[in-house]
This record gives C-alpha cells, structure tokens and sequence, in this order.
C-alpha cells in the first residue's frame, strides 16, 4: 500500500515537472522584442508573480529536505550548504529559502497566500522575519501583516514586521546579537563586503554613508553603488586619520514617541533609514547622545522644534577619559575612544549629566547594562555591575 502511495506521489512529482519543462519551453521560445510594449509590461508582472508561487513551492520543499536532514549523508555540513553545491546557489539563498518554508508551514494563511500568487516572495520574507523563536503566540498580528502584503504596501509591511519583531524581542533577544561582517575575494579578484546589522547599527552606518556619497551630478559617471563604496572607503580613511582623537558622538537621528522617551512603552521608533529600532537600543542610545525637541499635533505632523539638549559636553568626556581611563566594566579593557558615556541612573528617569552619574562603557557593556534585569550601582568611585539573578560581577 505505501509502495503504491510513493509511486502515486512520485508520478505526480514528475508530471508536474514535465508539464512546467513544456511551460518553460514554451516561454523560452518567445523572442521580447517581438511583444508590444503593453503586452510585456503586463506579462513580466504575471510571469514575476508566477516564479513567486515557484518559489513558494521550491521553499516548502527545501524546508521538507531539511528537516529530513538531506544532504549530511554526503558529508555536507548543512542542508543549505548542500543544496547551494547542487543547485548553484548561495548559501545564504538556500539558507533564506529554508527558513521561508519553514515560517509558510506555521503561518498557514500567509504561506498559503504566497503558493496562490496573492503575495509576493519578497513580502512573505518579511513576514516571516517577523518570527522570533518561541514567540510564535505573538504572530495574531499575522492578519495585519497579511493584509498590508495584499495590498502592496511593502514599506508599511516592512515598518510594521520590524515593529512586531522588538516586540518579541524586546525581553529575550539583546540588539545586534546576530550581527556579523563578511569581506571575501570573489571570483573577479575584486572584494565582496556583506553584513547583517541590527536596526540602530544599520541605522548608524546608512546615516554616515548617507552623509559621505557624493550626490549625483551631469558629470560624474558613476554610478550609486560606486559612489557609496567610495563613500565607505573615505569614512575609513577619515576614522584612521582620527583614531587617537577620541570616540566622536553619534549622529543618527532617530524618531521617538514621548511615551516610549519617558516610561518605555513602545510607540512609534522610526529611523531615518531603517525603521524600527529595539527598546534597549534607544535607552542605551540616549545615555550620550544630543536630543532635540519636535511638538506635533493631533495629525503627527511637527509643529515646532527646539534645541539639543542632554549631550555629554566635551569637557566632561574628557575628564571621563582621565578618571575611568575606559571602560568600567569589570575586567574589561577597551581605550576610552571605544566607549560611549552612559548615565548610571538613567536621565529620563532623573539621573543628570554629572561625573558622579557618568561611566564609560564600551559598545559590547552598554548593550549589556541595558539588557532587562541588569542593574548598576555607582557612588562617584566603585561602579558596580549586577547580573539578573543579582549576583554581582566582580
């Protein structure tokens, strides 16, 4: 009876397969410069659509393969690296669509909207990169996700995932905990640079490549790509030139409710650039960072701005720089141009911009202080670090 199944199974497979070669065929046969200008416009979005369900059914089958564990009878260290050996692609592509098979099996209506067409690959990858591992409960927001990917507005969707994401995130997952930069030689002999950024960390670097590429002009051939890349290069060359003249402060200007500013609840943490940024980001943000007033009104639009306030003057770093000599946590070692200025009690909880609430804390121990359950105690001399069960480190 099972032999039967899997061959009723098989021979379905395959004729499928055959009656997609014949469709592909076809297609293929079809010279574009032969259809008219409507026409092509019309079927580039419905063939765009179609490789989408392709899509969805190819993710469902590596999601499948990957359960089973196919391909580490080969020796293979994974089923994504495995299938970018067979299939030519990257791993990262057979890793994403892997995770998108997985996230169609438990989103049903979301994974069924894309197998039909109704959405997109690219609004179904946003979708389920709302997902955050055992916060499943918190997708009943999947119908409203759902429905901004039917309608197409993909940057609401994507501000809306982003939101949903910190949401779960918020009390289990520190910012920038998978983050991660790659620089390799590819094939050309040229260098591939890639990197998988946090909200506030791509924020930060959108914000200086921003302010570093040329903008376009009648006589400069290059293109966008090239003149951000020469824009990395030239904030390179500037943060060597300064690399002894101290840690400079941050610049990104970031969009927050005054209800999430004064008592933590989540409003609205819009980015100029990247959208959404997790709650401990924007504490640990604001301990040394300018803050300007911006009134709205009832329509959210501004009414009237005021002047930065809260930054840490320059004198005072300096002097943080010769009493903490860098950072303060125990048994770190990091020079004072690594650390930002963090206020021990918080200044949107009272604390104020004096060396006796001031240490210097570099990145890795200012994410770490901010995580829920971490505490700090300082008297203007011992800083002290509490771990969530209390203990502390010594």
């Amino acid at each position: 009876m099972e032999q039967g199944v899997e061959q009723g199974v098989g021979h379905g497979l395959r004729s499928g397969m055959e009656c997609l070669d014949a469709a592909v065929d076809a297609l293929v046969a079809v010279d574009p410069a032969t259809i008219p200008d409507v026409v092509l416009a019309d079927e580039l979005v419905a063939l765009r659509a179609r490789m989408d369900r392709l899509e969805a059914v190819f993710a469902g089958f590596a999601a499948a393969a990957h359960r089973r564990g196919v391909g580490l009878g080969e020796g293979a260290a994974s089923t994504a690296v495995w299938l970018a050996q067979h299939a030519g692609m990257r791993t990262g592509e057979a890793r994403a669509a892997i995770e998108c098979g997985e996230a169609a099996s438990v989103l049903s209506e979301s994974g069924a909207a894309w197998r039909d067409g109704e959405v997109s690959t690219g609004a179904f990858r946003w979708i389920a990169g709302a997902r955050v591992a055992e916060h499943d409960d918190l997708l009943a927001c999947e119908p409203v996700l759902l429905g901004l990917a039917k309608s197409g507005d993909l940057r609401s969707l994507r501000r809306a995932a982003g939101h949903f994401r910190n949401l779960a995130r918020a009390d289990s997952t520190p910012p920038g905990i998978h983050d991660g930069l790659y620089l390799s030689k590819a094939y050309s002999g040229t260098h591939v640079l890639s990197a998988e950024l946090s909200d506030l960390a791509a924020e930060t670097v959108a914000t200086a490549l921003h302010a570093y590429t040329d903008p376009p002009r009648s006589d400069d051939a290059r293109t966008a790509a090239k003149r951000r890349a020469d824009a990395l290069v030239r904030i390179c060359d500037v943060a060597l030139e300064h690399r002894d003249a101290g840690r400079a402060q941050s610049h990104a200007s970031v969009v927050i409710d005054w209800s999430t500013l004064t008592n933590g609840s989540l409003g609205r943490l819009d980015g100029e650039f990247t959208g959404p940024i997790h709650p401990a980001d924007i504490q640990r943000l604001l301990c040394d960072c300018g803050v300007s007033r911006v009134v709205a009104g009832p329509d959210s639009l501004p009414l009237d701005a005021g002047r930065t306030t809260r930054s840490v003057p320059a004198a005072t770093r300096r002097a943080l720089a010769v009493r903490d000599g860098g950072c303060r946590h125990p048994g770190c070692d990091r020079p004072p141009g690594w650390c930002d200025a963090h206020h021990v009690v918080h200044w949107t909880h009272g604390g104020q911009t004096r060396l006796d609430n001031l240490v210097l804390l570099c990145d890795r121990h200012h994410q770490v202080v901010h995580q829920p359950g971490w505490t700090t105690k300082f008297d203007g001399h011992i800083y002290a670090v509490y771990r969530p069960d209390g203990t502390e480190i010594t």
